[in-house]
Protein backbone atom coordinates (compact mmCIF):
# COMPACT_ATOMS: atom_id res chain seq x y z
CA UNK A 1 0.00 0.00 0.00
CA UNK A 2 2.85 2.40 0.78
CA UNK A 3 4.22 2.00 -2.74
CA UNK A 4 0.87 3.18 -4.10
CA UNK A 5 0.86 6.28 -1.91
CA UNK A 6 3.11 7.97 -4.44
CA UNK A 7 0.64 7.39 -7.29
CA UNK A 8 -1.47 10.50 -7.90
CA UNK A 9 -4.92 10.76 -9.42
CA UNK A 10 -4.34 12.68 -12.69
CA UNK A 11 -7.47 14.80 -12.26
CA UNK A 12 -7.24 15.67 -8.56
CA UNK A 13 -3.48 15.52 -8.12
CA UNK A 14 -3.54 13.67 -4.80
CA UNK A 15 -2.52 10.19 -3.69
CA UNK A 16 -4.91 7.43 -4.72
CA UNK A 17 -4.42 5.95 -1.25
CA UNK A 18 -5.50 9.16 0.49
CA UNK A 19 -8.46 9.40 -1.90
CA UNK A 20 -9.50 5.83 -0.97
CA UNK A 21 -9.34 4.73 -4.59
CA UNK A 22 -7.46 1.51 -3.83
CA UNK A 23 -10.19 -1.10 -3.33
CA UNK A 24 -8.32 -4.39 -3.33
CA UNK A 25 -4.76 -5.68 -3.22
CA UNK A 26 -3.78 -9.33 -3.28
CA UNK A 27 -0.58 -11.22 -4.01
CA UNK A 28 0.29 -14.84 -4.67
CA UNK A 29 3.66 -16.25 -5.74
CA UNK A 30 4.82 -12.82 -6.92
CA UNK A 31 1.63 -12.14 -8.89
CA UNK A 32 -0.04 -8.95 -7.67
CA UNK A 33 -3.64 -7.86 -8.27
CA UNK A 34 -4.79 -4.28 -7.65
CA UNK A 35 -8.28 -2.85 -8.06
CA UNK A 36 -8.72 0.92 -8.37
CA UNK A 37 -11.98 2.89 -8.14
CA UNK A 38 -12.10 5.73 -10.67
CA UNK A 39 -13.96 8.94 -9.91
CA UNK A 40 -15.77 8.80 -13.25
CA UNK A 41 -16.62 6.05 -15.72
CA UNK A 42 -14.66 6.09 -19.00
CA UNK A 43 -12.02 8.38 -17.54
CA UNK A 44 -9.82 9.44 -20.51
CA UNK A 45 -6.65 8.89 -18.47
CA UNK A 46 -7.66 5.57 -16.90
CA UNK A 47 -4.91 3.73 -18.77
CA UNK A 48 -2.36 6.28 -17.61
CA UNK A 49 -3.40 5.70 -14.00
CA UNK A 50 -3.28 1.93 -14.49
CA UNK A 51 0.25 2.22 -15.88
CA UNK A 52 1.34 4.39 -12.94
CA UNK A 53 -0.02 1.81 -10.49
CA UNK A 54 1.67 -1.05 -12.32
CA UNK A 55 5.01 0.78 -12.43
CA UNK A 56 4.81 1.51 -8.70
CA UNK A 57 4.06 -2.12 -7.79
CA UNK A 58 6.80 -3.50 -10.05
CA UNK A 59 9.37 -1.67 -7.94
CA UNK A 60 8.62 -4.11 -5.12
CA UNK A 61 11.13 -6.93 -4.86
CA UNK A 62 10.09 -10.39 -6.12
CA UNK A 63 7.04 -9.09 -8.03
CA UNK A 64 6.66 -11.16 -11.20
CA UNK A 65 3.45 -9.77 -12.69
CA UNK A 66 0.93 -7.02 -12.00
CA UNK A 67 -2.73 -6.92 -12.98
CA UNK A 68 -4.63 -3.65 -12.49
CA UNK A 69 -8.40 -3.48 -12.87
CA UNK A 70 -10.71 -0.50 -12.46
CA UNK A 71 -14.20 0.11 -11.18
CA UNK A 72 -16.16 3.32 -10.61
CA UNK A 73 -17.04 5.10 -7.39
CA UNK A 74 -20.69 5.24 -6.38
CA UNK A 75 -22.51 8.56 -6.03
CA UNK A 76 -22.26 8.27 -2.26
CA UNK A 77 -18.52 7.70 -2.46
CA UNK A 78 -18.11 10.67 -4.79
CA UNK A 79 -20.04 12.87 -2.38
CA UNK A 80 -17.82 11.74 0.50
CA UNK A 81 -14.75 12.46 -1.61
CA UNK A 82 -16.08 15.92 -2.42
CA UNK A 83 -16.52 16.63 1.28
CA UNK A 84 -13.00 15.37 1.94
CA UNK A 85 -11.49 17.67 -0.68
CA UNK A 86 -13.56 20.75 0.10
CA UNK A 87 -11.47 22.04 3.03
CA UNK A 88 -8.32 21.93 0.95
CA UNK A 89 -9.68 23.87 -2.02
CA UNK A 90 -8.11 27.26 -2.51
CA UNK A 91 -10.78 29.99 -2.58
CA UNK A 92 -10.53 32.79 -5.10
CA UNK A 93 -12.06 36.22 -5.28
CA UNK A 94 -14.99 36.60 -7.66
CA UNK A 95 -15.26 39.60 -9.95
CA UNK A 96 -17.58 42.51 -9.33
CA UNK A 97 -20.31 40.66 -11.25
CA UNK A 98 -19.85 37.47 -9.24
CA UNK A 99 -18.55 35.61 -12.29
CA UNK A 100 -14.81 35.81 -11.67
CA UNK A 101 -12.57 32.92 -10.77
CA UNK A 102 -15.01 31.86 -8.08
CA UNK A 103 -14.65 29.83 -4.90
CA UNK A 104 -12.77 26.56 -5.28
CA UNK A 105 -11.38 27.40 -8.74
CA UNK A 106 -7.70 28.19 -9.06
CA UNK A 107 -6.44 30.22 -12.01
CA UNK A 108 -3.64 28.28 -13.67
CA UNK A 109 -0.31 29.75 -14.73
CA UNK A 110 1.07 30.43 -18.22
CA UNK A 111 4.51 28.84 -17.90
CA UNK A 112 6.29 29.25 -21.27
CA UNK A 113 3.31 30.52 -23.27
CA UNK A 114 3.39 34.12 -24.46
CA UNK A 115 -0.28 34.62 -25.47
CA UNK A 116 -3.33 32.45 -24.73
CA UNK A 117 -6.31 33.33 -26.90
CA UNK A 118 -9.73 31.64 -26.80
CA UNK A 119 -11.97 31.44 -29.86
CA UNK A 120 -15.67 31.70 -29.02
CA UNK A 121 -18.96 31.99 -30.87
CA UNK A 122 -21.88 31.16 -28.62
CA UNK A 123 -23.60 29.73 -31.71
CA UNK A 124 -22.78 26.37 -33.25
CA UNK A 125 -22.22 26.00 -36.98
CA UNK A 126 -20.44 29.30 -37.62
CA UNK A 127 -17.10 27.64 -38.38
CA UNK A 128 -15.30 28.43 -35.15
CA UNK A 129 -13.01 25.39 -35.34
CA UNK A 130 -12.15 26.24 -38.93
CA UNK A 131 -11.26 29.80 -37.95
CA UNK A 132 -9.15 28.49 -35.05
CA UNK A 133 -7.30 26.10 -37.37
CA UNK A 134 -6.74 28.77 -40.02
CA UNK A 135 -5.43 31.30 -37.51
CA UNK A 136 -3.07 28.68 -36.07
CA UNK A 137 -1.85 27.73 -39.55
CA UNK A 138 -1.26 31.33 -40.59
CA UNK A 139 0.56 32.14 -37.35
CA UNK A 140 2.77 29.08 -37.84
CA UNK A 141 3.41 30.11 -41.43
CA UNK A 142 4.57 33.48 -40.11
CA UNK A 143 7.23 31.78 -38.01
CA UNK A 144 5.56 31.58 -34.60
CA UNK A 145 5.45 28.60 -32.26
CA UNK A 146 1.75 27.70 -31.99
CA UNK A 147 -0.43 25.27 -30.05
CA UNK A 148 -4.15 24.49 -30.24
CA UNK A 149 -6.19 23.19 -27.31
CA UNK A 150 -9.55 21.71 -28.32
CA UNK A 151 -11.80 22.51 -25.36
CA UNK A 152 -14.91 21.30 -27.20
CA UNK A 153 -15.09 17.94 -25.41
CA UNK A 154 -18.47 16.87 -26.80
CA UNK A 155 -17.79 17.84 -30.41
CA UNK A 156 -14.02 17.87 -30.92
CA UNK A 157 -12.90 18.48 -34.51
CA UNK A 158 -9.51 20.20 -34.30
CA UNK A 159 -7.49 16.97 -34.55
CA UNK A 160 -9.38 15.91 -37.69
CA UNK A 161 -9.12 19.29 -39.40
CA UNK A 162 -5.40 19.63 -38.64
CA UNK A 163 -4.68 16.04 -39.64
CA UNK A 164 -3.26 14.63 -36.41
CA UNK A 165 -3.91 11.12 -35.11
CA UNK A 166 -2.39 8.80 -32.55
CA UNK A 167 -1.95 8.80 -28.80
CA UNK A 168 -0.11 11.43 -26.75
CA UNK A 169 2.53 10.04 -24.41
CA UNK A 170 4.16 11.14 -21.17
CA UNK A 171 7.46 12.99 -21.22
CA UNK A 172 10.30 12.02 -18.82
CA UNK A 173 9.16 14.92 -16.66
CA UNK A 174 5.65 13.47 -16.38
CA UNK A 175 3.81 15.90 -18.65
CA UNK A 176 1.66 14.80 -21.58
CA UNK A 177 3.38 15.48 -24.91
CA UNK A 178 0.96 16.99 -27.45
CA UNK A 179 0.89 15.71 -31.02
CA UNK A 180 2.21 17.85 -33.85
CA UNK A 181 0.82 18.64 -37.28
CA UNK A 182 2.93 18.45 -40.44
CA UNK A 183 4.05 22.05 -39.97
CA UNK A 184 4.70 21.64 -36.24
CA UNK A 185 1.55 23.03 -34.59
CA UNK A 186 1.08 21.34 -31.21
CA UNK A 187 -2.42 19.87 -30.72
CA UNK A 188 -4.28 18.43 -27.75
CA UNK A 189 -7.84 17.13 -28.02
CA UNK A 190 -9.99 14.68 -26.07
CA UNK A 191 -10.30 12.62 -29.28
CA UNK A 192 -6.58 11.90 -29.10
CA UNK A 193 -7.02 10.39 -25.63
CA UNK A 194 -10.12 8.26 -26.19
CA UNK A 195 -9.59 4.67 -27.36
CA UNK A 196 -12.31 5.18 -29.96
CA UNK A 197 -12.74 8.75 -31.33
CA UNK A 198 -16.44 8.03 -31.97
CA UNK A 199 -17.08 7.35 -28.26
CA UNK A 200 -19.50 10.01 -26.97
CA UNK A 201 -18.34 12.13 -24.06
CA UNK A 202 -21.32 12.04 -21.69
CA UNK A 203 -20.05 13.90 -18.66
CA UNK A 204 -21.61 16.32 -16.24
CA UNK A 205 -20.23 19.80 -15.64
CA UNK A 206 -17.71 19.05 -12.86
CA UNK A 207 -16.00 16.34 -14.92
CA UNK A 208 -15.94 18.55 -18.03
CA UNK A 209 -14.35 21.31 -15.97
CA UNK A 210 -11.71 18.96 -14.56
CA UNK A 211 -10.77 17.48 -17.94
CA UNK A 212 -10.41 20.89 -19.62
CA UNK A 213 -8.07 22.05 -16.87
CA UNK A 214 -6.17 18.78 -17.21
CA UNK A 215 -5.82 19.09 -20.99
CA UNK A 216 -4.21 22.48 -20.43
CA UNK A 217 -2.15 22.08 -17.25
CA UNK A 218 -0.98 18.46 -17.58
CA UNK A 219 0.25 18.98 -21.14
CA UNK A 220 3.88 19.86 -21.79
CA UNK A 221 3.25 22.69 -24.26
CA UNK A 222 6.83 23.92 -24.09
CA UNK A 223 7.58 27.47 -25.23
CA UNK A 224 4.83 28.92 -27.42
CA UNK A 225 4.16 32.33 -28.87
CA UNK A 226 0.44 31.51 -29.14
CA UNK A 227 -1.91 28.92 -27.66
CA UNK A 228 -5.35 29.04 -29.28
CA UNK A 229 -8.22 27.49 -27.31
CA UNK A 230 -11.17 26.30 -29.40
CA UNK A 231 -14.29 26.58 -27.24
CA UNK A 232 -17.63 24.81 -27.74
CA UNK A 233 -20.73 26.87 -28.52
CA UNK A 234 -22.83 28.20 -25.67
CA UNK A 235 -22.08 29.97 -22.42
CA UNK A 236 -22.13 27.11 -19.92
CA UNK A 237 -19.57 24.89 -18.17
CA UNK A 238 -16.76 24.60 -20.72
CA UNK A 239 -16.44 28.30 -21.64
CA UNK A 240 -16.89 29.25 -17.99
CA UNK A 241 -14.06 26.91 -16.96
CA UNK A 242 -11.71 28.34 -19.60
CA UNK A 243 -12.56 31.93 -18.65
CA UNK A 244 -12.08 31.22 -14.94
CA UNK A 245 -9.11 28.84 -15.01
CA UNK A 246 -6.88 29.75 -17.94
CA UNK A 247 -4.79 32.95 -17.93
CA UNK A 248 -6.36 34.30 -21.12
CA UNK A 249 -4.88 37.31 -22.87
CA UNK A 250 -8.06 37.72 -24.88
CA UNK A 251 -10.78 36.10 -26.97
CA UNK A 252 -11.72 36.20 -30.63
CA UNK A 253 -15.43 36.11 -31.46
CA UNK A 254 -16.63 34.26 -34.57
CA UNK A 255 -19.98 35.03 -36.19
CA UNK A 256 -21.76 34.49 -39.51
CA UNK A 257 -24.20 36.65 -41.52
CA UNK A 258 -27.42 35.06 -40.18
CA UNK A 259 -29.48 37.18 -37.77
CA UNK A 260 -29.86 34.23 -35.39
CA UNK A 261 -26.10 33.76 -35.21
CA UNK A 262 -25.62 37.45 -34.44
CA UNK A 263 -28.10 37.28 -31.58
CA UNK A 264 -26.51 34.22 -29.95
CA UNK A 265 -22.97 35.50 -30.49
CA UNK A 266 -23.94 38.59 -28.52
CA UNK A 267 -24.50 36.34 -25.50
CA UNK A 268 -20.93 35.04 -25.70
CA UNK A 269 -19.61 38.59 -26.01
CA UNK A 270 -21.56 39.72 -22.96
CA UNK A 271 -20.28 36.70 -21.03
CA UNK A 272 -16.68 37.64 -21.82
CA UNK A 273 -17.32 41.22 -20.77
CA UNK A 274 -18.87 40.14 -17.47
CA UNK A 275 -15.88 37.89 -16.84
CA UNK A 276 -13.50 40.79 -17.55
CA UNK A 277 -11.86 38.87 -20.40
CA UNK A 278 -10.44 41.20 -23.10
CA UNK A 279 -12.05 40.79 -26.53
CA UNK A 280 -9.51 41.20 -29.33
CA UNK A 281 -12.07 41.43 -32.09
CA UNK A 282 -14.80 39.78 -34.18
CA UNK A 283 -14.38 37.65 -37.30
CA UNK A 284 -17.31 36.95 -39.63
CA UNK A 285 -17.06 33.56 -41.31
CA UNK A 286 -18.94 32.58 -44.50
CA UNK A 287 -19.46 36.26 -45.29
CA UNK A 288 -19.99 35.66 -49.01
CA UNK A 289 -19.20 33.33 -51.90
CA UNK A 290 -17.16 34.45 -54.88
CA UNK A 291 -18.50 32.67 -57.97
CA UNK A 292 -15.56 30.82 -59.56
CA UNK A 293 -17.12 31.23 -63.02
CA UNK A 294 -18.16 34.87 -63.28
CA UNK A 295 -16.51 36.35 -60.20
CA UNK A 296 -19.81 37.69 -58.88
CA UNK A 297 -20.22 37.96 -55.10
CA UNK A 298 -23.09 35.85 -53.76
CA UNK A 299 -24.48 36.48 -50.28
CA UNK A 300 -25.46 32.88 -49.53
CA UNK A 301 -26.46 33.57 -45.90
CA UNK A 302 -27.65 37.13 -46.39
CA UNK A 303 -25.84 40.44 -46.41
CA UNK A 304 -22.60 40.45 -44.40
CA UNK A 305 -23.28 41.86 -40.94
CA UNK A 306 -19.95 41.38 -39.19
CA UNK A 307 -18.77 44.97 -39.32
CA UNK A 308 -22.09 46.36 -38.07
CA UNK A 309 -22.35 43.67 -35.38
CA UNK A 310 -18.84 44.43 -34.15
CA UNK A 311 -19.63 48.14 -34.06
CA UNK A 312 -22.86 47.59 -32.11
CA UNK A 313 -20.98 45.47 -29.56
CA UNK A 314 -18.10 47.92 -29.30
CA UNK A 315 -15.57 45.47 -30.77
CA UNK A 316 -12.88 45.77 -33.43
CA UNK A 317 -13.85 44.06 -36.70
CA UNK A 318 -10.97 41.82 -37.76
CA UNK A 319 -12.42 40.81 -41.13
CA UNK A 320 -14.85 38.64 -43.07
CA UNK A 321 -13.84 35.23 -44.43
CA UNK A 322 -15.57 34.08 -47.65
CA UNK A 323 -16.98 30.65 -48.36
CA UNK A 324 -14.55 28.53 -50.36
CA UNK A 325 -15.26 24.95 -51.55
CA UNK A 326 -11.55 24.15 -51.16
CA UNK A 327 -11.86 24.61 -47.40
CA UNK A 328 -14.30 21.71 -46.96
CA UNK A 329 -12.11 19.39 -49.04
CA UNK A 330 -8.90 20.25 -47.18
CA UNK A 331 -10.63 20.00 -43.79
CA UNK A 332 -11.91 16.51 -44.59
CA UNK A 333 -8.41 15.50 -45.67
CA UNK A 334 -6.76 17.01 -42.59
CA UNK A 335 -4.77 19.36 -44.81
CA UNK A 336 -6.16 22.73 -43.75
CA UNK A 337 -2.59 23.99 -43.21
CA UNK A 338 -2.20 24.04 -47.00
CA UNK A 339 -4.93 26.68 -47.33
CA UNK A 340 -4.13 30.36 -47.26
CA UNK A 341 -5.52 33.63 -48.54
CA UNK A 342 -4.78 37.31 -48.08
CA UNK A 343 -7.91 37.92 -45.99
CA UNK A 344 -6.86 35.45 -43.30
CA UNK A 345 -3.33 36.84 -43.45
CA UNK A 346 -4.73 40.31 -42.76
CA UNK A 347 -6.80 39.02 -39.84
CA UNK A 348 -3.70 37.40 -38.34
CA UNK A 349 -1.68 40.61 -38.69
CA UNK A 350 -4.40 42.54 -36.85
CA UNK A 351 -4.63 39.80 -34.23
CA UNK A 352 -0.87 39.88 -33.64
CA UNK A 353 -0.93 43.62 -33.06
CA UNK A 354 -3.84 43.51 -30.64
CA UNK A 355 -2.51 40.47 -28.77
CA UNK A 356 0.89 42.12 -28.37
CA UNK A 357 -0.70 45.24 -26.92
CA UNK A 358 -2.81 43.18 -24.54
CA UNK A 359 0.17 41.15 -23.31
CA UNK A 360 2.14 44.36 -22.80
CA UNK A 361 -0.70 45.81 -20.69
CA UNK A 362 -1.02 42.64 -18.60
CA UNK A 363 2.69 42.25 -17.95
CA UNK A 364 3.30 45.97 -17.31
CA UNK A 365 6.95 45.70 -18.31
CA UNK A 366 7.73 42.57 -16.30
CA UNK A 367 10.06 40.01 -17.94
CA UNK A 368 8.16 37.31 -19.83
CA UNK A 369 9.10 34.08 -21.55
CA UNK A 370 8.87 35.13 -25.18
CA UNK A 371 9.39 38.11 -27.42
CA UNK A 372 6.35 38.72 -29.60
CA UNK A 373 8.46 38.35 -32.77
CA UNK A 374 9.58 34.87 -33.85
Amino acid sequence: MEKLRGVLDPEIGRSIVDLKMVRDISASDGNVYVKIALTVAHCPLAKTLQADVENAVRKIEDVRSVKVETTTMSRKELEELKQQLQPGVRPSTPSKDGLGVGPGIERLGKRGIRSIIAVISGKGGVGKSFVTSMLASELKRSGYEVGVLDADLTGPSIAKVLGVAGKPYKSPGGGIVPLRTKTGIKVMSINLVLDDPSTPVVWRGPIVNSVIRQLYWDVDWGDLHYLLVDLPPGTSDAPLTVFQSLPLDGVIVVSSPQDLASMIVSKAVNMAKKMDVPILGLVENMSYLKCPGCGKTLNVFGEPKGENLASSLGLPFLGGIPLDPAIAKLSDQGKIEEYSNSIIGGIVNELRTRAAKQVEQLTQGLPIAWSIEP
